[in-house]
């Protein structure tokens, strides 16, 4: 069950593109900004607690593709990011689940708020993915 998360919020993380920009050079500056790895953040489930440079990764993805901003979830930040290409039903599911995870507003707090959101947005499921988007054509 958690290959099929990984593989959907690894789908996000590399391959998709967000409203302007895409998702792999932001990943890259941020892996940068908090001194990591790809394989640091592949590696993050197996401890319980991934670290705080791993969970501040998250943060800075996470508000460089508009899903949040000081410290809070941006409303429809989920539907605008990903609903072009996951069911009405997963954005709906994800916006009732993952908006209710609340923040404090130091900077410690806002790399493990942005863990907690990264964790809940994993609920994405394969099943999730709409038709004719769970294959990526290659143009050579």
């Amino acid at each position: 069950m958690h290959f099929f998360a990984c593989c959907a919020l690894l789908l996000v993380v590399v391959t998709l593109p967000t409203c302007f920009v895409q998702a792999g050079p932001i990943k890259d500056q941020c892996m940068a900004a908090a001194g990591i790895t790809a394989q640091d953040v592949a590696n993050r489930h197996e401890t319980d607690d991934p670290g705080h440079s791993v969970k501040c990764f998250f943060r800075c993805f996470l508000e460089n593709i508009g899903i949040i901003a000081d410290n809070h979830i941006i409303p429809g930040a989920f539907d605008r990011v990903l609903g072009h290409i996951v069911t009405a039903e997963a954005v709906e599911r994800m916006e009732a689940t993952c908006n209710i995870i609340k923040s404090e507003t130091t900077y410690d707090e806002s790399c493990e708020f942005a863990w907690q959101i990264s964790e809940c947005y994993e609920g994405v499921r394969l099943s999730d993915v709409k038709k004719g988007r769970r294959t990526r054509n290659h143009r050579g």
